[in-house]
């Protein structure tokens, strides 16, 4: 790897100037995969698990035909977020504050207040694995799931702390749920029971305009347009969830990212340097060889993620079709996890349900993991980039002592309300953070860096029109949303 030339730099923005260093070679297709994988893995949580299943078991068709859509658009967000750290090895809100501090400040505000809400997913992994145990014996529902929601919050705390590299161990850890998922759902739609359907729920999965034909199954609830919005945002990972796979690319060492240090154990591993700000480079034919290969590894790992989340939430609401729709039950409480067992059940009887309640426990407690180690790094990121008092710590420092507040904060909430809840309340939140970020990345991308870079890191023109227009349709749901929760006028329904 070439050498940092510290005393060149580049202004961008209104942060420190970027540092001029050489684009480092492209390490292989194999030895840079991953951030792909952890992304697949997170999103296999509320949405994949529980609120598609939820909406085909309740409305049928109504809503199905949405869903391969609002997962593909989950690509062209995942693109401007990583784009941006592997060209300059910044992250999110580095990016956010070279636009403007208080777009940052602001940004990190609303991170905040929807991340206050994500112990409902420790606590709906842990509605399976009471079902699945029943102990501690003779307790009832909440207070089951309330216990095996603090071991597992305990539990998952061990791995942050005590794993020599923080992104190896959550790297591993979700590859392997990634592959248990994927198998046992495969396994399960293989059930006549399901293949009968094939021909219905496709024909339904793959007509985007089913939500025309209004609720066949049964009439609408009001109640449930908070849960169409958490669905379609987490049709794969869904607003501020998204940008942790920046911090992802960061850590795996992707484009100029390679010149940043990992989060290690304050116990086992040793420090990395973590500098506050990034990386340019000059305009050679070298240089744009190795950014190019790595613009294109990370098409392909960011097409894995989206796909491979696309493909088990396809099997979840099949399943939810074929199973639970024609019993008339649907998710919900402090069972949000255990209906669908259902699906497994039929197919392999008491060991296929336990199967699933195993899926279903790592399926969503795996997301407070990744979740508590993202946020985490997104608060520490913030704070590093915006005030020189928090640069009198290292980064690592910073990390951990957010890692034990959002722990503290998870033990709280998860005792004001069942799961469902509280993952709402969050989903609502992503998809309004969602609306509102992409079109500053796209200024970011596509306007701001191209005048400091060379100008072939600057992407092609219809990349900005799809994520324009991707752009354009959550700003719309969101504003139809807030029209209708906030004033009572139905555009839609």
């Amino acid at each position: 790897m070439a050498a940092v030339a510290p005393e060149r730099t580049v202004p961008l923005g209104r942060l420190e100037p970027l540092k001029i260093a050489a684009v480092p070679a492209f390490v292989g297709l194999w030895a840079a995969m991953g951030p792909g994988v952890i992304w697949a893995a997170l999103a296999q949580g509320s949405g994949e698990i529980i609120w598609w299943p939820y909406l085909t078991a309740k409305y049928g068709a109504t809503f199905l035909g949405l869903l391969l859509p609002a997962c593909l658009m989950q690509y062209w967000v995942n693109q401007e977020i990583i784009r941006y750290t592997a060209t300059t090895g910044e992250t999110f809100f580095t990016g956010l504050t070279r636009i403007h501090k208080a777009l940052a400040i602001f940004m990190w505000f609303m991170m905040l207040i929807t991340f206050l809400w994500f112990g409902g997913y420790a606590s709906a992994g842990a509605t399976a694995l009471f079902e699945l145990t029943r102990f501690p014996p003779g307790w009832g529902a909440r207070e089951g799931t309330l216990f095996w929601t603090y071991l597992t919050i305990l539990v998952f705390l061990a791995v942050l702390v005590l794993g020599r590299v923080v992104y190896n161990i959550i790297e591993r850890f979700m590859m392997a749920v990634t592959i248990v998922t994927v198998v046992g759902l495969v396994i399960a739609v293989l059930q006549p029971t399901v293949l009968s359907q094939i021909g219905p729920f496709f024909a339904n999965y793959l007509n985007p305009f089913t939500v025309l034909g209004g609720f066949r199954v049964r009439p609408w609830d009001p109640k449930d347009a908070d849960i169409v919005l958490t669905a379609i945002a987490f049709a794969g990972m869904g607003g501020f969830f998204n940008v942790l796979y920046s911090y992802w690319i960061r850590d795996k060492g992707i484009g100029m990212a390679k010149y940043i240090g990992r989060v290690t154990s304050p116990i086992t591993g040793k420090p990395e340097a973590i500098p506050a700000t990034g990386y340019a480079f000059e305009d050679t034919p070298e240089n744009r060889k190795n950014y190019l290969d790595w613009i294109r590894y990370l098409r392909i790992d960011n097409a894995i993620g989206v796909g491979v989340n696309a493909f088990t939430v396809m099997l979840m609401c099949w399943l939810a079709w074929s199973i639970l729709l024609p019993r008339g039950e649907f998710p919900s409480g402090w069972r949000i996890a255990v209906v669908q067992s259902a699906f497994f059940e039929t197919a392999m009887g008491p060991i296929g349900r336990a199967l699933f309640l195993l899926v279903a426990a790592a399926f969503l407690a795996d997301s407070w993991l990744g979740i508590t180690d993202g946020v985490s790094r997104m608060h520490a990121d913030f704070f590093y980039a915006n005030f020189a008092w928090a640069r009198r710590l290292h980064f690592r420092t910073l990390y951990y002592i957010f890692v034990a507040i959002l722990t503290v904060i998870s033990c709280i909430t998860v005792l004001l309300a069942a799961p469902g809840p509280l993952l709402i309340a969050g989903g609502v939140l992503n998809y309004i953070s969602m609306a509102i970020y992409m079109p500053f990345l796209i200024y970011l991308n596509y306007f701001l860096v191209p005048k400091r870079f060379p100008a072939w890191t600057r992407p092609a023109n219809a990349t900005l029109v799809i994520a324009s227009i991707v752009s354009a349709i959550y700003i719309v749901l969101g504003i139809i949303y807030i029209l209708f929760r906030v004033f009572g006028i139905r555009l839609l329904f």
